[in-house]
């Protein structure tokens, strides 16, 4: 029988990941101050999600090495 701990603990790592790449993909940079609408938004989504699946890919091969 699996230790209910464990699945718990990868289906909540599981899910922090997916909402992690769902809820960066539409990020914009904040405004200036004083509310000039004229500047262009810089979008964080590609960069940002490339390094957080390398953090993740990264973290899964030390877990691996480690045992």
């Amino acid at each position: 029988m699996k230790n209910p701990k464990s699945t718990f603990s990868k289906t909540i790592g599981t899910l922090f990941i997916v909402l992690a790449i769902v809820c960066t993909t539409s990020l914009n940079a904040q405004a200036p101050p004083g509310g000039a609408t004229d500047t262009q938004d810089v979008p964080l989504d590609g960069g940002l999600i490339a390094l957080v699946i390398g953090a993740a890919a990264y973290g899964v091969k030390k877990l691996r090495d480690k045992k």
